[in-house]
C-alpha cells in the first residue's frame, strides 16, 4: 500500500511539472506557421514590426539589430530571471521570400518557459500577430 501512495504522489508532483500552454488551440496554431515575408517593401514593414515589437516587450534591452538578426540580452548561462529574452531571425527561402522567427524565454525554475513574465507562449503569439498584421 506504501508504494500505491508513493507512486501516486510521485505523478501528482510530476504532473505539476509539466509545461502547461496558456494557449487555445487556435493560438498554438497560428503560432505554428512560420512567418514568411515576400520582396522587399514586406520583408522591411516586417522587421521594423519585430524591432519594435521586440523593443517594446522583451525583459532586457536589444543588444544586436542587424539586417538577419535582432538579439536582447538576458537569460543566458542559467541566470535566474523571470524578464524574457528575445532573438528574431531573417533567412533566405529562394527567390525574393524570407522566414522570420521568433523565440522568447525565461531562465527560472522548472518550468522555463511557463514562469517568464509576461509568459513565452503567449508573447510569441502577440509577436506574431504583430508582425504578420501590425496589430497588438
Amino acid at each position: 500500500m506504501k508504494h500505491v501512495i508513493f507512486v501516486l504522489l510521485m505523478a501528482a508532483i510530476l504532473s505539476g511539472c509539466a509545461s502547461q500552454s496558456s494557449l487555445t488551440p487556435a493560438m498554438q496554431a497560428d503560432v505554428a506557421n512560420p512567418i514568411f515575408c515576400e520582396g522587399s517593401i514586406d520583408c522591411k514593414t516586417m522587421w521594423k514590426r519585430a524591432l519594435l515589437f521586440i523593443n517594446l516587450n522583451a525583459g532586457y534591452k536589444i543588444v544586436t539589430a542587424k539586417a538577419a538578426l535582432i538579439e536582447t540580452g538576458g537569460a543566458w548561462g542559467g541566470n535566474q530571471s523571470k524578464k524574457l529574452s528575445m532573438r528574431v531571425t531573417k533567412s533566405p527561402r529562394g527567390g525574393l521570400r524570407n522566414q522570420i522567427k521568433i523565440e522568447a524565454w525565461c531562465q527560472r525554475g522548472i518550468n522555463i518557459d511557463q514562469d517568464c513574465s509576461p509568459k513565452a507562449d503567449e508573447t510569441l503569439w502577440r509577436a506574431q500577430l504583430f508582425i504578420r498584421e501590425g496589430i497588438e
